[in-house]
């Protein structure tokens, strides 16, 4: 395990050094790691295409060439992505994903959030959040704004290691359990 880990910390090091410092760059990389992670975790077609003997290597290397394209992302970055096919590494893929997201945030000082609504907002207190939440990590965020009915009300703000729950559903999950003692 604690191998992997290392190997998956080298790989990321190595995709950062390759890649431009751009935010373009760097976000629609993270985006297609994301992409390859979930649909190698997912998709067992996926992964067998990935680790076939039979699939030739050029192919697999051909496919991850058009699905960066569709994310931008630099072609410096399929060094790094040929290799873990090669050594038939993509199980490392979820953890790289970790590691990568972590390491840009320090870089561009900036934070992917996500913002999960119960039901439609107003731009402008869609903004006084992330607003708010920016002065408090002091950086920047990027935020995609998903809508969650369950939530009842309220807001859930993530990032990679901050939360925020305001949702009813939270609270009444907390009065629950504040009943059930």
């Amino acid at each position: 395990m604690v191998k992997k880990k290392e190997l998956a910390r080298k790989a990321v090091r190595l995709l950062l050094r390759k890649l431009p410092k751009d935010k373009e760059s760097l976000i629609g990389t993270g985006d297609f790691l994301s992409l390859l992670a979930e649909l190698y975790k997912r998709s067992k077609e996926a992964r067998n295409f990935f680790v076939a003997p039979e699939v030739p290597h050029d192919k697999k290397v051909g496919l991850l060439k058009v699905l960066m394209e569709k994310f931008n992302v630099p072609e410096q970055a399929l060094e790094v992505f040929d290799y873990l096919i090669s050594i038939n590494a993509l199980s490392l893929l979820s953890e790289m994903r970790r590691l990568y997201n972590h390491e840009v945030e320090k870089i561009m000082k900036m934070s992917k959030g996500y913002l999960y609504l119960a039901s439609p907002m107003e731009d402008e207190e869609v903004k006084k959040i992330v607003q708010k939440v920016e002065e408090f990590l002091k950086r920047e965020l990027e935020v995609e704004v998903v809508q969650d009915p369950s939530l009842i009300g309220g807001f859930l703000f993530k990032t990679s290691g901050f939360v925020i729950d305001t949702s009813v559903k939270r609270q009444l999950e907390a009065l629950s359990l504040a009943g059930g003692k």
